[in-house]
């Protein structure tokens, strides 16, 4: 009976373990039987023998490829494939597309396509000098029209004003179409401070584009840094036909006309102490007075002349009398080199002054000058007339006062160099 009773519990207690030990094992993938049972070829690392190669005939018609496992992006592993992805970041990681722009050039220096969109995300980032390095090895390679005006901008955002003024001369030089250069080397000459340099390209710049009203702004104000104001006003008096209801010309032409006098229809600056009378202009001391008339026919020379006699009294300047202070003076000249304290002696009114011929520093201009003494004496009349040919008329500026000739000469040729003339 006890062994009956013990039969039943082993039955009872190892069957149901033996059910569950069968099916644990007949269970796929938990117990593999032989390689060859099922097809598969045991790793070298699960047998621990060296795998033998497929021979070629036998190879799978359609091999799958086993991912590798990876806790992060899988690195590129050639140029091509860090350019795309550096593309793909440039807009929400830069940093991250700078790096991978990086690598890809390390593989393939020549990736000029790569290396431009390299430049152009350190130039948005504000990274002047890598950019610069950038678009300098571009440049040596392409040296076209777009790679200067590439190198001309990086070098004047990194500061380099004076050798992106010579990239840009030489830009235009190598590309006489292409004018913009030329003007990119005056503005930035101008931002430099060279202004003479500046001046010069400008200048050169609006006589292919002699409407370019910015460009005719930016000259002005070189010649406004320099002090060259008829200069200045001259140019913004240009701009203004070409830029209509522009303030910035309209604060330009205000400023610049304050102490100025319009004569003839020229705006003349005038020296401290004068000022803009009607149509001449009157120093508030001295009793001087300039006026300019305008002349559309005749010479120089005549127009000097009547005007400067229209302005003196008649009779000391009439043909005779005229003729008759000659012979004085002439009389006079002689008896000084004889006996010079006889000619102080010599009795007689003051000697008329009467003189024409050429005005020293402007081509064809002519002056004539008269007063009723050739010496300063109380009450003494003067005139001095100045004639200047200038665009098919003459423009006669005329000096009137109490004062030697000398003075009026010497006035009359700062005005004229004061003077804007018409374009």
């Amino acid at each position: 009976m006890r062994r009956k009773r013990e039969f039943f519990w082993f039955k009872t207690l190892c069957f149901p373990l033996f059910t569950v030990l069968c099916l644990i094992l007949a269970m796929p993938g938990l117990a593999q039987g032989p390689a060859g049972k099922t097809g598969k070829v045991s790793s070298p690392q699960a047998s621990g023998k060296e795998a033998l190669p497929v021979p070629a005939g036998e190879k799978e018609k359609n091999p799958q490829k086993i991912p590798a496992a990876s806790f992060g992006v899988a690195e590129p592993k050639d140029a091509a494939s860090f350019f795309q992805e550096a593309g793909k970041s440039a807009s929400g990681d830069p940093d991250f597309s700078i790096r991978l722009y990086r690598q890809g050039l390390l593989l393939k220096p020549d990736a000029y396509v790569a290396r431009k969109e390299l430049a152009n995300l350190l130039e948005k980032k504000g990274q002047w000098n890598p950019a610069l390095a950038e678009y300098e090895v571009i440049h040596k390679t392409a040296l076209s029209v777009e790679s200067s005006t590439d190198l001309v901008r990086i070098l004047n955002k990194a500061g380099y004003l004076r050798a992106a003024a010579a990239e840009a001369r030489k830009a235009f030089e190598k590309y006489p179409v292409q004018s913009q250069f030329l003007l990119q080397a005056g503005e930035l000459l101008h931002k430099a401070g060279d202004e003479a340099a500046a001046s010069a390209a400008l200048q050169e710049y609006l006589k292919l584009k002699p409407e370019d009203g910015q460009a005719l702004m930016t000259l002005g104000a070189v010649f406004e840094k320099i002090q060259k104001t008829t200069d200045a006003l001259r140019v913004y008096l240009r701009a203004e036909k070409v830029m209509k209801d522009d303030k910035n010309l309209a604060d330009a032409l205000k400023r610049l006309r304050t102490g100025t006098a319009v004569l003839g229809g020229l705006t003349v600056f005038l020296p401290d102490g004068w000022i803009a009378e009607k149509d001449a202009a009157v120093h508030l001391q001295g009793g001087e007075r300039v006026t300019v008339a305008v002349k559309t026919s005749g010479g120089p020379t005549v127009h000097a002349l009547v005007t400067a006699r229209e302005a003196m009294p008649r009779e000391p300047f009439s043909t005779e009398a005229l003729k008759q202070n000659e012979q004085m003076k002439k009389m006079r000249q002689e008896l000084t080199k004889l006996d010079p304290e006889a000619a102080k002696k010599m009795p007689g009114p003051p000697m008329p002054l009467y003189n024409q011929g050429d005005f020293p520093g402007i081509k064809g201009a002519k002056k004539a000058l008269l007063s009723t003494s050739d010496s300063f004496v109380p009450g003494m009349e003067s005139a001095v007339a100045v004639a200047v040919p200038s665009g098919g008329k003459i423009y006669v500026f005329l000096w009137q006062a109490a004062r030697p000739v000398t003075d009026g000469e010497k006035l009359l040729k700062f005005l004229i160099s004061q003077t804007v003339w018409p374009i």
